[in-house]
């Protein structure tokens, strides 16, 4: 009389075969395993697109991927009337550079380390812009008349974009250029030579300067976006003042998160953040934090930021950069590019929920911990099922038959004496294990 297998609770492989018992299959093809013990057929696919692409991505309204050094966005048959396609939105990128990508009111911001743009969706035909503006270069400053009282006056600009409220003067603003200092003067009045951008978006220039032998940008005037020299006769009025003195466009880098209010930016082994609530601008000389190691995941919680490198998990704890506390929560580390956010069941006494759930994977196998309070990491597969730990791959996470499955792939090996694939058959037989028929599933 056969075996009757009423319920599987998934791969194992860290015993021999004989005594992985009934419970855990040896090997399995193309199968899914759900909460309740059973076995499904896993579903095929179909190619919809052709082409060798990456850094695949999508917040549900808009598909990004890379192809041949081109951002590309993937349209779907409703908005084509035909097959799937692609639409190129940029073009220069690195080839095989890997992109990162963050949704936040209904702005696309992109990074690869090298490159970094935004992409407004709330238009139907997205395109691609700067994600901060470069400051103008110093003004060119020389001596004209006027009623300047005699002293030293400093002068600086900044560009001007559609939309926003970075600004005193209304728009987006740029940092300021490096300020332009007349010196001791009597000439009684500035000319100010201004180059205009060549940003298609930047609509105007604001010149900013300080009261006679003062410290404080004072805005002075407002022009369009113009090369042109122009005249400064009288002192500004002490009401609007620069907000973007000193700070420069977001840097390139290969992770980024939101977290109250901040874009968090990962270049690797520093992590920057922008200004609060204005997620273009970024002071480069005091807002970062190094790390020990390549930071290789980057994901905001509920209550602080989990950063990981290649051999430890840690937690930023605290609600802005000033309170933050840091925390070494594990050694597992983490495989860059792997992390995926979904929702999971977390059971506590009398409950029984979904929460939101970072995953990724690691040197001690599949890792998981909530999003929603807490740091204690779940290790899915350790004890059970050992394989090698990758040197990068990609993670989604995919709602199928009632079940969230986190789905990985990994390429490239860490040499690092750790676990292995059947690490417990080959150490005990040594290569002499005994043969005997599996357990398994196959569906394919």
């Amino acid at each position: 009389m056969g075996n009757v297998y009423r319920e599987f609770k998934g791969l194992a492989n860290v015993l021999p075969p004989e005594r992985i018992g009934f419970s855990y299959l040896s090997s399995a093809l193309n199968v899914d395993i759900d909460d309740s013990g059973l076995i499904r057929r896993r579903p095929g696919y179909k190619k919809v697109y052709e082409g060798a692409v990456h850094s695949l991505w999508s917040d549900g309204r808009v598909c990004l991927f890379c192809q041949g050094g081109q951002l590309m966005e993937l349209l779907a048959p409703e908005t084509t009337g035909g097959p799937y396609a692609g639409r190129c939105l940029r073009q220069g990128l690195t080839s095989g550079q890997r992109m990162a990508y963050l949704s936040l009111n209904d702005t696309v911001y992109y990074s690869d380390g090298i490159v970094t743009g935004a992409i407004d969706t709330r238009v139907q035909d997205h395109t691609t812009r700067t994600w901060g503006m470069t400051p103008p270069p110093a003004p060119q400053l020389s001596p004209a008349d006027g009623n300047l009282r005699t002293g030293r006056y400093a002068i600086a600009l900044t560009y001007v974009r559609r939309g926003g409220a970075y600004s005193p003067s209304g728009g987006q603003e740029s940092g300021t250029s490096v300020l332009s200092s007349t010196g001791e003067t009597d000439a009684g009045g500035i000319t100010v030579t201004v180059i205009a951008s060549d940003d298609p978006d930047v609509v105007g220039i604001n010149l900013y300067m300080t009261t006679v032998n003062g410290e404080t940008l004072y805005l002075a005037m407002r022009l369009p976006n113009q090369s042109a020299a122009v005249s400064l006769k009288d002192e500004p009025a002490p009401m609007l003042t620069a907000v973007t003195e000193g700070l420069k466009p977001p840097p390139a880098g290969h992770l980024i998160t939101y977290y109250r209010g901040r874009i968090y930016t990962a270049a690797y082994d520093v992590l920057y953040y922008s200004e609060p609530f204005a997620f273009e601008l970024y002071n480069m000389a005091a807002n970062w934090i190094p790390f020990n190691g390549m930071i290789t995941l980057l994901a905001a919680a509920e209550d602080g930021i989990f950063v990981g490198t290649q051999d430890n998990l840690f937690m930023l704890r605290g609600t802005t950069p000033d309170k933050f506390t840091l925390h070494r929560i594990s050694d597992c580390g983490a495989v860059i590019a792997t992390q995926a956010t979904g929702e999971t069941r977390h059971s506590n006494i009398g409950t029984n929920s979904l929460k939101r759930t970072l995953l990724w994977e690691s040197r001690r196998g599949k890792c998981s911990v909530s999003l929603e309070g807490g740091s204690e990491i779940n290790y899915a597969a350790e004890g059970i099922y050992s394989y090698e730990s990758g040197l990068t791959g990609a993670g989604i996470v995919q709602r199928r038959h009632g079940m969230n499955l986190y789905i990985s792939v990994m390429k490239g090996v860490i040499d690092d004496g750790g676990p292995r694939v059947n690490h417990y058959v080959e150490t005990v037989y040594a290569g002499g294990a005994p043969t005997l028929p599996p357990i398994s599933i196959s569906a394919s």
